[in-house]
């Protein structure tokens, strides 16, 4: 057929023919990054990378985020409308306690998500975490104030009044809606790892609140190793959690979907994606703002506005 063409035709061809497979490579290469994206095959071949570049000791000694299954996933929590925050797992109890930031509340929950009790908060405002700091104190945090607050709870109360509780004001940046996201009490030294959510994304460490009275030495420590892996694969930070079994650091990122544990040298070592089709999970978890984690290693996870998630390790894996 191309024989019977006229000569001008036939050049033409030949001038166009670069032009043409040019157009059929670039199209050919947006559909295979299209179907890399919906795939998440970068998101998996990383994964994969990550497994094997950490060294296998320090594997060991971390918590191991990849080998984690959904078994509750999706679970509206009962009489919560809205949201949903903040998450601290007490060991005293074995319950989890939820940070409800409008109207201001705890809620006490089973391990499975069944609501236990509700205690109103009077006098806060804007409370976006808290953790558990031993015994029957309890450090919320008020995200637009930059302030902490240590209250105690027992095990009738149902209001806690914020002018009977000893607060600490940091004012960072104070008085915008992207402030403390994320609250972790580390044992050792009895400091609380703090999150800033963005603009910047901040991690700090504060020191001396917990160890005495009003007169307690009060210091705050910047530019933590932990803070370069907190940061380095995500886009905002929602939540934290201190492990101290591995001494891992949980940082949970609501745009990233991502749940990263950061070793005490700063090295993100393994992620739990909180997106369809990884770890069991059926749908993308939609804006997870709270982190928890019990003695035996079991994951809760808290997304707005009132879902609750549980994640174990997979068959054969120990804590």
């Amino acid at each position: 057929m191309l024989a019977s063409l006229p000569l001008s035709q036939l050049s033409q061809l030949w001038r166009d023919a670069p032009l043409r497979m040019g157009a059929a490579a670039l199209l050919l290469a947006l559909g295979l990054q299209q179907a890399v994206v919906r795939s998440d095959l970068d998101d998996r071949l990383y994964a994969a990378w990550m497994r094997a570049s950490v060294p296998a000791q320090e594997a060991g000694r971390g918590i191991g985020l990849f080998g984690y299954q959904a078994e509750i996933q999706g679970k509206a929590l009962a009489g919560v409308a809205d949201n949903a925050s903040g998450l601290a797992w007490n060991g005293d109890t074995g319950t989890l306690f939820l940070a409800i930031n409008n109207p201001e509340q705890i809620i006490e929950l089973s391990p499975r998500g069944e609501v236990l009790r509700r205690m109103e908060l009077s006098g806060f405002s804007d409370v976006e975490s808290l953790d558990w700091v031993g015994g029957s104190r309890f450090v919320l945090a008020e995200e637009r104030r930059q302030a902490l607050v240590l209250v105690d709870l027992n095990e009738t109360q149902t209001r806690i009044a914020r002018d009977q509780a000893r607060s600490f004001s940091l004012g960072i940046e104070a008085g915008n809606n992207k402030g403390f996201e994320g609250i972790a009490w580390d044992p050792r030294d009895n400091g609380l790892y703090i999150a800033r959510e963005r603009d910047p994304m901040r991690l700090y460490k504060l020191l001396g609140l917990l160890d005495g009275g009003p007169n307690a030495q009060i210091s705050l420590v910047a530019d933590l190793p932990e803070e370069a892996g907190a940061l380095a694969h995500n886009s905002d930070l929602s939540g934290l959690h201190f492990d101290p079994v591995s001494n891992s650091l949980l940082v949970l990122s609501d745009e990233s979907r991502l749940l990263s544990e950061v070793r005490p040298n700063g090295r993100a070592v393994s992620f739990l994606e909180l997106s369809r089709g990884w770890h069991g999970l059926e749908k993308d978890v939609p804006q997870a703002e709270g982190v928890a984690m019990d003695e035996e290693g079991t994951l809760y996870l808290v997304s707005e506005p009132n879902l609750f998630y549980v994640f174990k390790r997979s068959a054969g894996e120990r804590r």
